[in-house]
């Protein structure tokens, strides 16, 4: 909910309340009244402000009037209600001389009163409680409670009207003033305004009439209601327990559980450990009187990054969603080990904080490289912007800056292109060349010197703790703070990362870093003095250790019978031992007993952490341990002891513990439920959590021993480390009131797979909205894939981030774990040594033992490429939650624009690159797939600009130059109309099922052949690169179809060598034939591939480089060098001749010096003789980046064909031909 909405609901409560209250009203009042309707204080601090009073006058809705120490609120006149004025004015007023707060049955404002049907209920459910009660008592107290209300009601509407009476007349005083002199002088006016007013009243009268009648007919549904509603719960709570949820009286049965189970049969022992799945419908497990074991939950303050809503319990506060029918993954379900030791599982030791901040990597073989880095483009004064762009270029080895005028009547545009980057002055006009030169060369450099400002920051892959200490370093140099608004900023810039989606919640546990408010809604970030010292104080307070059920026997199984009270993750389960209900119960009874006197009341007036006091809630009182106090608020988190939830309090709220009340251990135990700690910031296992086990009785099979409890910290509500909770006691939870014992581990897993929805735009209700999304892919057809900018994909970069730092060799994937595992990492290595990491889905399943490479799918990017076999792990085995989560990529179509491809394609990935953040509005629906408008802007503090308005524009300026290029388009299709049909639901099985598993995965369809030379499609005219590369490290076999020197040659991967062969086979034949037809310079384009042969006249796969008029500078794919050819001898390529991908990969020799080395002809001819048409081992060391922007291999080769392997580098280090590498 934004703000402006949480304000505007404030507003009306606290209207209401005003409304409903005799004046004067105290603004103390009112937040107490607020407290007690909504379940909590005013959020104010939520919000920004810094009290209730400056929140309340922020919604300029309230008048505040100040009275010695108190201040009166009363509420400003509204005009809505002038009708309910006029029909009261005929009313008799009320000889009633008091006016209390009416009931919550009176009271019934609209945006509250849902919330209150639950709390209305337990209302009755607490009265039924009390022993020896009587129903027909019962019913004639209620009745007679809601004939006081109803009295109550009209006596509030009198005091309403009275209070709006006056307000208007306030308002209207000074105009009625200034205008009574030009009345009296017109007695004409009077009396026609006289006969006006009584029409007016004639009709009021008859309104009246029928709202009296109205009124009386609710009063008497409400009586109705009242009374039925009243029996209904008094029987439905017949057999409620007393005291928190629990019977006074708890019979013993033979496993030492409690005869009364609210209607289950008894628990009794696991059955074994391939428990059943529970197959009823839950919705009768969720609504039995198991839920009588729950006590109503406190309220709460809600501070940021709590992600959990106030209500009257667990449950309420969490509407679960209604569950699909959709069919859930087979999944084997999760069994724990035979035996009851737990084994603690020991990941490798982790980069320090420093290693991380500056993107440690490990080594690679014995060679540490320094790739050149680019040289920041930085403004000089003294220089034009048209010089300044040469020398950029320069010191980077790029082109020379490429101009490129259109002439539009008699005005010019411009556009200028840097290292394959295109920038545009458009829609600015010029009259000259030179003008035009200057201004778009000074756009290009504002451009690139933003772009080298905002570079792409990766996700925070911190741990809490190094996020903590790290952050804390850092506001130690600045002793005056950071502007929490500014924070984001300042920690991208300094660390290159991604604040934390939690950040403000680790900061706010963290006794290192203290957060300040502001005067504006701002808060203010300090560290706290690393020399500062808890304040002094006698002790604190201790409780007893609970006494925790263990077997005397090594080897025993450990299985108790507990009740879950609370669940906050997978990893943080509360549960009370049933043995010690009785004696929690007797305590709660002697300590409500006790503070029923004023006497023994004592406010707290200074707490301490670590503390324990008492808080009254509704069901009673409570013990909380005090986590952190805020001293210049006054207000704290606290813990409830013994039911396991946190809280905020004010310091007012609190009371003392009496000594004799701390003598009973905390009740609340903490759990880790075994196998489900990936799940633990699940964004969906919570709502879950609560529906399954939250009031639910259960045995608890716990894993972990004495010894290794004792090892973890010996505490039954866990330790506290760093501000986060860890449990020192892992478990399977069993449900065993059923024949079969239920996993409940197992289930739960399978129920937050099945309730996480999968991302969509295909909601009705979301078109014409707008949505922040990622653009991650542009296929061929000019579709987009997005991803929407929510938790559900913040989850998954986290869970990724923290996966891959565990990963190993061990985890790389084997052909046998292909054959039945769909779901795998995938690695990609860039040039600069970053891995990048996607979940993937095979293509196909593999059918070759042999295959070392395979088509993947990037199940959350869209993109399908191929990856090695050494760059492929294990997903499933590592983390179940990740495997399970739904793809996040989702196709969109741009709406009303034409057909794209070629020139406008390039435009559209030039202008919208991967990870763009952009807006997205779903305007229609084709098929399934969204037909979009996406807005993106340059840079933050330029406008939103539509992309698909520009690329209209863009086609009708580009076909106004060169109409010959886009006839086909202008014949082919209207291009106003929305392209449709043309690319069918590239994912359209995503469903409401997490199943990533898929019969087809998503390809890229063929596009309809255009008016081009050959009737394909620009893209299809490329040839794809080869992807199979291996991962650093691993090996493949090449063939040397190059050999230049040591630092320039190109292998061909060896397993492809007999496709290579066939395909110049029929080469060959195809150029022979008429069917291979020449083309002219104006149909060439840049990275196209044709055939062209060589010196001897041998047909060779080319792609265009560069194009000087006739001639044409080529690249032979398959060998790797280059060439000059005219455009005559160029020849097309059928389809067949494209689908191999480019064979030549450029490479350098590993183990030798390539830095500024200047090869001699003897060096170069002994390393042809070595290596040309030779077949070796190549292992891969690195990668590096070549001045065109190519990658290439940096190769160890290995000739194996001997009994001793033979290093090439070695062999020339010997025979003095090249220097080792330093």
């Amino acid at each position: 909910m934004e703000k402006q909405e949480v304000l505007e609901y404030v507003a009306k409560v606290v209207r209401a309340l005003i409304t409903s209250a005799k004046p004067p009203v105290t603004l103390r009042s009112i937040v107490a009244d607020y407290m007690e309707i909504e379940g909590e204080p005013i959020p104010f601090r939520r919000l920004g402000y810094s009290n209730d009073q400056e929140l309340l006058k922020d919604s300029n809705q309230f008048n505040f009037h100040q009275s010695g120490n108190q201040v009166f609120i009363t509420a400003k006149y509204n005009a809505n209600t002038e009708h309910i004025v006029r029909m009261v004015r005929q009313q008799k007023t009320s000889k009633s001389t008091s006016l209390s707060k009416p009931t919550p049955i009176a009271q019934k404002p609209k945006p509250i009163a849902q919330k209150h049907t639950h709390g209305n209920k337990y209302h009755y459910q607490q009265r039924n409680k009390q022993p020896n009660h009587q129903p027909d008592q019962e019913i004639g107290r209620a009745a007679k409670c809601e004939n006081q209300a109803i009295a109550e009601h009209k006596q509030d509407l009198t005091g309403i009207i009275t209070q709006e009476l006056f307000e208007s007349f306030n308002n209207i005083q000074g105009p009625f003033s200034e205008n009574l002199q030009v009345f009296n002088k017109n007695p004409e006016y009077i009396t026609r305004r006289k006969k006006e007013l009584k029409k007016e009243d004639d009709l009021d009268r008859g309104q009246i009439t029928k709202e009296v009648a109205r009124e009386k007919q609710k009063e008497k549904e409400t009586r109705d209601r009242a009374v039925t509603e009243t029996i209904f719960v008094t029987i439905e709570n017949k057999k409620a327990p007393v005291m928190n949820g629990h019977g006074p009286r708890h019979v013993k049965v033979a496993n030492g559980q409690d005869k009364h189970n609210d209607g289950k049969p008894p628990l009794r022992a696991i059955l074994g450990n391939s428990a059943s799945q529970r197959q009823q419908d839950t919705s009768t497990v969720y609504h039995s009187p198991e839920s009588s074991f729950k006590r109503p939950r406190h309220p709460r303050v809600m501070y940021p990054g709590h992600q959990r809503t106030t209500g009257v319990s667990v449950n309420h506060r969490l509407k679960v969603t209604p569950q699909s029918d959709a069919p859930t993954p087979a999944v084997a379900p999760i069994t724990p080990p035979a035996s009851p030791e737990y084994a603690q599982t020991t990941t490798a030791a982790k980069a320090t904080y420093k290693e991380d901040i500056h993107g440690g990597q490990g080594e690679t073989g014995n060679v540490v490289t320094n790739p050149k880095v680019k040289v920041p483009l930085k403004f000089d004064p003294s220089l034009d912007p048209v010089s300044t762009l040469n020398f950029y270029c320069a010191a980077n080895d790029f082109e020379k800056p490429a101009y490129n005028i259109f002439n539009k009547l008699r005005n010019l545009h411009c556009s200028v292109q840097i290292a394959g980057d295109v920038y545009s002055s458009y829609p600015q006009e010029f009259t000259d060349k030179e003008t035009a030169y200057q201004r778009t060369a000074q756009i290009a450099i504002q451009r690139i010197m933003h772009a080298q400002s905002h570079q792409k920051l990766s996700a925070c892959t911190f741990s809490d703790v190094e996020f903590i200490d790290g952050l804390y370093k850092e506001l130690l140099k600045h002793p005056h703070g950071i502007l929490g608004h500014k924070l984001e900023d300042w920690y991208g810039s300094t660390f290159r990362q991604h604040l934390p989606s939690h950040w403000y919640d680790l900061i706010v546990k963290s006794n290192k870093i203290r957060v300040e408010h502001g005067i504006d809604p701002r808060i203010i970030l300090f560290a706290n003095d690393p020399g500062s010292s808890e304040p002094d104080r006698t002790s604190i307070t201790t409780l007893p250790q609970m006494v925790l059920p263990w077997q005397s026997s090594e080897g025993g199984s450990h299985d108790w019978n507990m009740f879950i009270s609370f669940c906050d993750s997978t990893k943080i389960v509360w549960a009370r031992m049933i043995d010690q209900i009785a004696n929690f119960e007797e305590l709660t009874k002697h300590i409500g007993r006790q503070m029923e006197s004023p006497h023994f009341r004592q406010k707290v007036s200074k707490p301490y952490a670590q503390e324990v006091y008492l808080v009254e809630m509704p069901d009673g009182w409570n013990r909380v341990r005090a986590i952190s106090v805020d001293e210049e608020t006054r207000s704290g988190r606290y813990h409830f002891i013994d039911f396991g939830d946190v809280a905020m309090f004010h310091s007012e709220d609190l009371f003392h513990c009496p000594p004799q009340f701390l003598a009973l251990p905390a009740q609340a135990v903490c759990l880790s439920m075994y196998a489900l700690d990936k799940f633990e910031d699940h964004p969906h296992a919570l709502q879950v959590l609560t529906k399954e086990l939250d009031g639910q009785t259960v045995v608890a099979h716990v894993l972990t021993t004495e010894k290794q409890f004792l090892e973890l910290g010996g505490s039954a509500q866990g330790v506290v480390e760093n501000g986060k909770r860890r449990a020192c006691l892992v478990a399977t939870l069993y449900d065993t009131s059923t024949a079969e014992d239920i996993h409940l581990n197992d289930l739960v897993a399978k129920r937050i797979t099945k309730c996480t929805p999968a991302p969509s735009l295909s909601d009705e209700k979301k078109i014409g909205k707008t949505t922040p999304i990622l653009v991650s892919h542009i296929n061929d057809d000019g579709d987009l894939m997005v991803l929407l900018r929510n938790d559900d994909l913040k989850f998954v970069e986290r869970s990724i981030a923290q996966t891959v730092a565990d990963l190993g060799e061990q985890d790389r994937v084997s052909y046998s774990d292909l054959l039945h595992d769909r779901h795998i990492f995938v690695c990609d290595e860039t040039v600069d040594g970053v891995k990048q990491w996607f979940r993937g889905r095979l293509v196909t399943r593999p059918l070759n033992p042999d295959e070392e490479s395979f088509d993947v799918y990037y199940v959350d990017d869209g993109r399908q490429r191929k990856a090695h076999i050494s760059n492929i792990y294990r997903l499933e085995a590592n983390n179940r939650a990740l495997a399970t989560f739904p793809p996040q990529a989702i196709p969109v179509r741009l709406h009303d624009v034409p057909e794209i491809g070629g020139h406008m394609l390039h435009r559209l990935r030039g202008l919208i690159p991967w990870r763009t953040e952009a807006l997205l509005k779903v305007v229609a629906m084709d098929g399934g797939k969204p037909l979009v408008n996406v807005f993106i802007r340059e840079d933050p503090e330029s406008m939103y600009m539509c992309v698909n308005i520009g690329l209209r524009l863009e086609l009708e300026m580009a076909s106004s130059i060169h109409p010959e290029k886009y006839d086909h388009t202008l014949l082919s299709s209207n291009v106003q109309l929305p392209r449709r049909g043309s690319f069918s639901s590239v994912f359209s099985n995503q469903s409401s099922s997490s199943d990533l598993v898929a019969t087809t995965p998503p390809v890229t369809p063929e596009k309809k052949p255009s008016a081009r030379s050959t009737g394909s499609t620009f893209s299809s005219l490329m040839l794809k690169d080869y992807e199979a590369i291996p991962a650093v490290g691993a090996y493949f076999e090449v063939r040397v179809a190059l050999s230049v020197n040591p630092g320039h040659f190109a292998v061909q991967p060896y397993k492809y060598y007999n496709q290579l062969q066939t395909l110049m086979k029929n080469l060959q034949e195809h150029c022979q034939k008429t069917a291979a037809k020449g083309v002219q310079p104006s149909q060439l384009a840049i990275g196209e591939a044709y055939a062209a042969p060589d010196s001897e006249g041998v047909y060779h796969r080319v792609s265009i480089h560069k194009i000087y008029d006739e001639i044409i500078h080529v690249r032979f794919v398959d060998v790797g060098d280059d060439g000059v050819i005219a455009c005559d001898q160029l020849k097309t390529l059928n389809p067949e001749l494209r689908k191999l991908p480019k064979m030549a990969l450029p490479a350098q020799l590993y183990g030798i010096q390539l830095t500024d080395v200047v090869w001699s002809k003897e060096n170069c001819v002994r390393f042809r003789e070595l290596s040309l048409g030779q077949k070796f081992i190549g292992i891969v060391r690195r990668m590096t980046k070549q001045k065109d922007g190519g990658r290439a291999l940096c190769l160890e080769l290995v000739d194996t064909s001997t009994p001793k392997d033979i290093k090439l580098h070695e062999i020339l280090i010997n025979e003095k031909h090249a220097q080792p590498a330093t």
